[in-house]
């Protein structure tokens, strides 16, 4: 397998018009979007594919690329196939049970060569990203120069913007069938995390770019629904919901999702062997934190809560 290289970038765009003199000030626009892109190459090193996955967030933004990759990688390239390759069938498998449930801002695109082969939730994706495909195909992949491009096509059109581009880097990875390296940057209200991971064979297995970015994925989420948890669970602790309350059923359905998760980075490290620098991040643990972070900021509720109510505090 040749070597695989990917990066996901966490990006926000500012698109303003210029204002003349006297002329009233216009509010910017704002295009917020995870991005992914997939270079593939088979074994054969002859057939080559690449996608760019953007999403609303990380988790499922790097799960449809490891879907892309496990997929190409075993089967051969997705979009000259005899039966079209299911892409519907893929983000169903993804999203369903807790993100179908309780993420309704969710969104997806897929590109090839500029073009949007797969959409999901388009509402939700701001078009200004689309632009932007369209222009780094013009550039040949020269990612950074889109955005000159970009600007360009708009004062061709008759439209002069700024465009700021404002992006973070969330995961680096390097896959080769003995190895793959993993660098995470994961930001929280509560705290930023950074860590490595290095999967490497055990047991002859060959390590393969779907299961890095599965496990990448995990972690994405893992971190996200800790944080979710660990302020339902304080909020609840001094009655601020109820468990029956949406946000605490959502609550329960998060815990519930952490398990699946801890299980399935469990299943990998069973296939192969996988360090962590510092240390493998610790729901529960992150869950015991966002409670502490809770508790600061929900200061001012907890204190209208006893003095409205000092009976219930009363042991």
């Amino acid at each position: 397998m040749p070597e695989f290289n990917a990066s996901l970038l966490r990006e926000k765009f500012i698109i303003t018009v210029p204002v003349s003199p006297g002329a009233k000030e216009t509010p910017p626009v704002i295009a917020l979007s995870n991005r992914l892109v997939v270079p593939l190459i088979a074994d054969n090193g002859k057939d080559t594919e690449t996608f760019v996955v953007r999403a609303q967030n990380m988790h499922i933004c790097a799960r449809l690329a490891a879907q892309i990759a496990r997929e190409f990688l075993e089967g051969g390239p997705l979009l000259t196939r005899k039966r079209p390759f299911d892409w519907a069938k893929a983000w169903d498998s993804i999203i369903q049970g807790y993100e179908k449930n309780w993420n309704s801002n969710r969104w997806v695109a897929v590109y090839n060569g500029g073009k949007v082969i797969f959409e999901d939730g388009p509402g939700q994706r701001h078009m200004f990203v689309d632009i932007i495909e369209q222009c780094d195909a013009r550039t040949s992949g020269n990612y950074p120069d889109s955005l000159t491009v970009a600007k360009d096509a708009f004062r061709k059109a008759g439209k002069i913007v700024n465009i700021q581009h404002d992006s973070n880097i969330a995961l680096v990875m390097s896959v080769n069938r003995n190895e793959g390296k993993c660098g995470m940057i994961v930001r929280s209200p509560a705290r930023t995390t950074t860590f490595n991971m290095i999967l490497r064979k055990k047991k002859g297995a060959d390590v393969r770019p779907s299961q890095c970015l599965m496990v990448a994925a995990a972690f994405f989420e893992g971190i996200q629904l800790a944080f979710l948890v660990g302020m339902a669970r304080q909020k609840l602790k001094f009655e601020l919901i109820t468990p029956s309350s949406p946000e605490g059923v959502q609550s329960e359905d998060a815990g519930r999702k952490l398990n699946r998760l801890n299980t399935a980075v469990k299943q990998i490290e069973n296939i192969l062997e996988i360090s962590y620098r510092p240390d493998r991040p610790d729901f529960s643990q992150m869950i015991d934190e966002s409670q502490e972070f809770a508790q600061k900021i929900l200061a001012g509720d907890i204190d209208k809560k006893i003095q409205s109510e000092p009976s219930d505090w009363i042991t």
